[in-house]
């Protein structure tokens, strides 16, 4: 092969023989040069090779003759041979190398396996398992809690993303006599695993059901999950009073004269609510028709398992986030038998947990107020200052905060700073505080509720680690009943002393371990009232919308309201529109008010129990007045407009600088001679509109032929 390689070459060079130096064949430094950078050092080596053993190559007759037609015509040919066999070559010396390589990684693999064989055929059976030495010591250690047998390998790690690896792990030690509470086995428990398995893990694309669900951000890391815990368990706090140490005075002095300190205990018993999960799978056959069929694997058989399985899946999650809803915003309504209740009715979560404990006189408030994008630095730090020093200075103190409040706090930060941006990291602690991080709960939006707490301390609690998931199921004839029952709270381990009085609060808040601010809902934010309520409570929030009622509702009087509370009230829905007349404890009010959708009126309990008027607003409030007799109103700097009485007929036949695709409210500002709109023209509508007095109408300008087209109306 040596020979035919230098042949090859001779006939690249067009030459009948190599240079000769010692009776041995070699290369000028311009050939090694052109052959290294047409084939590579690897070729140039290999050639150099074959000349050292070469006595004199010359061409042969052959070769001679037809030397001159290869240089002419076969050049290009000649060189992608060279080059193939260049790569040839070096794929045989590189899988040389590996097989090498493999040879000598088996030979490793067997001696390590012959040598544990041995190992532990060699040790008594009653031998407990070992474990890890300061020294090293055993590769197997059932002992160590960061890792399965402690194998440092990432897809053997003891943690939260595989708490399959929790279990077996837990299995280990209860083997032991050591119990550890880990998670039962769940539907969602293994999407780790699929990236651990890695190649080895498939899923077919074509028999997955796209679900529209977006899973909520989990709470576990800001209120950490504890199990085991059931209904009147007790959380012992104790609170250490006064002094205790002193300086000596042993010397004349009574044992008893010289004692000091005090110690309660204030325990927290925990409220554990009784949560379910029921539902009916029927007419599975029915839904094949809809359902991809394919994926079908139980044949004629009225129990489709394989889809129950989906959707059971989508449940977990659906479950998951109603938990995390509830775990902020529940509040417990107690069930009736028979009647569905609603997720938000089965647990007490954090925002009523810490409304209790001030119902409770256990917490005492910040006297802060409501805060917005003007001041919500100051808030923050005014919130601070009032903390106890002592324990502010701990560095474990969190401040947790919906996102309205972190952005109308980095708002606020720019302004005060003029910057155009903040840097993350500063704002994430507050201001001149810096051991106090604020923490930004997940959904808390829009309440407005401020805590500050030690970090750890308020936790959410459950009787069974995956009760939620741990489905039962029951065949009963061609349908599947479903279900899960659990248990589950928000808490907190300390929270304060409980007084008897309001009144009876130490003015530095030492009393407590929780501090919080005042308000929870906005003004501006309101809670439904009760369908068909004559009397609604504000015993939740002082602002209430209204809903569609089955009948007509008059509004006679406002429950669980103290001397001097402002409320206010909105108009949420036009069917059976709530009313107040002009009567009775509303009596002294300035007109009676039938509002329409959108109307408040403000009104403040007087000491005889009659309401006052402070305010009233439309939902035209705000816009800008149309005016006498114009038919093509501008709509220049608003949205909202309304019409004016007209001395004569009007009808508007164009609204002149409209922005494209910007939504535009119309409302009728009077009935004399009322403004109209006709369903042609410029404007395309569902019937032809007159803007009388409580009506409107919302008109969008379309690019693509510059007319009005209708949204909606109220007519």
């Amino acid at each position: 092969m040596k020979n035919k390689i230098l042949l090859a070459v001779l006939a690249f060079f067009n030459i009948a023989a190599f240079a000769q130096e010692g009776g041995k064949s070699i290369l000028s430094e311009e050939q090694k040069t052109q052959l290294k950078e047409s084939f590579g050092e690897d070729f140039l080596a290999t050639v150099e090779s074959a000349m050292a053993e070469d006595a004199g190559t010359t061409v042969t007759k052959e070769a001679k003759d037809t030397a001159p037609d290869m240089s002419a015509k076969a050049l290009s040919a000649l060189t992608d041979r060279l080059l193939a066999l260049n790569k040839e070559h070096s794929t045989l010396l590189e899988d040389k190398t590996a097989l090498e390589a493999d040879k000598a990684a088996s030979k490793t693999k067997i001696d390590n396996l012959n040598a544990l064989v041995h190992k532990l055929s060699a040790s008594d059976e009653s031998t407990p398992n070992p474990t890890k030495t300061d020294k090293g010591g055993q590769n197997i250690d059932m002992t160590n809690d960061k890792f399965l047998f402690g194998v440092e390998q990432p897809f053997m790690a003891i943690d939260d993303t595989r708490p399959y690896n929790k279990r077996a792990y837990a299995s280990l030690m209860e083997k032991q006599g050591i119990m550890i509470p880990v998670p039962k086995a769940g539907s969602m428990d293994y999407s780790q695993l699929k990236t651990d398995l890695g190649e080895y893990y498939r899923v077919r694309y074509t028999d997955q059901i796209q679900s529209f669900l977006k899973e909520l951000p989990s709470l576990e890391n800001i209120f950490p999950l504890k199990s085991g815990y059931q209904d009147q368990a007790v959380l012992v706090n104790m609170f250490l009073e006064g002094e205790f140490s002193q300086a000596e005075n042993t010397i004349g002095s009574s044992f008893d004269n010289v004692v000091k300190g005090a110690y309660k205990f204030e325990p927290e018993v925990i409220t554990m609510f009784g949560v379910m999960f029921a539902h009916k799978f029927t007419d599975l056959k029915e839904l094949e028709k809809t359902w991809i069929g394919y994926i079908n694997k139980e044949g004629s058989s009225p129990m489709k398992m394989s889809f129950i399985n989906y959707i059971l899946v989508e449940v977990s999650k659906k479950l998951k986030n109603e938990h995390n809803l509830r775990l902020l915003n529940g509040k417990r309504v107690n069930p009736t038998a028979n009647i569905a209740g609603s997720a938000m009715g089965a647990c007490d979560g954090y925002r009523t947990f810490i409304k209790k404990k001030i119902a409770n006189l256990q917490l005492k408030p910040f006297a802060l107020g409501e805060w917005t994008n003007l001041n919500a630095v100051a808030y923050a730090k005014a919130g601070c200052a009032l903390i106890p020093k002592h324990l502010r200075d701990t560095g474990l103190i969190k401040m947790y905060v919906s996102v309205d409040f972190k952005i109308a706090y980095q708002e606020n930060y720019r302004a005060l700073y003029a910057l155009s941006t903040v840097d993350s990291k500063a704002t994430s602690y507050v201001l001149d505080y810096e051991n106090i991080e604020m923490v930004v709960v997940p959904n808390l939006s829009p309440s407005k509720l401020v805590v500050w707490t030690f970090d750890g301390n308020i936790c959410q609690f459950e009787h069974e680690a995956g009760e939620m998931l741990n489905f039962q199921l029951e065949q009963v004839d061609w349908s599947l009943k479903v279900w899960s029952n659990w248990k589950e709270s928000v808490w907190a381990f300390m929270v304060g002393k409980k007084f008897a009085a309001s009144t009876d609060f130490p003015e530095d808040y030492s009393s407590q371990m929780i501090w919080c601010n005042d308000v929870d809902l906005g003004v501006d934010t309101f809670i439904p009232m009760v369908k068909d309520d004559t009397s609604p409570s504000v015993a939740e929030h002082k602002s209430l919308v209204s809903v569609a009622n089955s009948v007509a509702t008059a509004i006679t009087q406002i429950d669980d309201a103290a001397v001097n509370d402002t409320v206010i009230l909105k108009c949420g829905a036009a069917t059976n529109a709530v009313t107040i007349a002009k009567s009775g404890n509303f009596s002294i009010i300035t007109a009676a008010w039938t509002p329409s959708v959108g109307d408040t009126i403000t009104l403040k309990k007087r000491s005889d129990g009659k309401w006052i008027e402070l305010a009233r607003t439309t939902s035209a409030t705000g816009a800008t007045v149309i005016a006498d007799g114009d038919a093509t109103p501008s709509l220049t700097g608003n949205s909202l407009f309304i019409t004016s009485a007209n001395t004569a007929a009007c009808a508007i036949t164009t609204f002149d600088d409209a922005v494209v695709n910007k939504e535009y409210t119309i409302y009728g500002g009077s009935a004399t001679n009322s403004s109209t709109i006709a369903n042609s023209g410029n404007f395309v509508l569902t019937a032809a509109m007159t803007l009388g007095v409580g009506t409107w109408i919302k008109l969008q300008k379309s690019a693509t032929d510059s007319k009005f087209y209708e949204l909606s109306r109220n007519a």
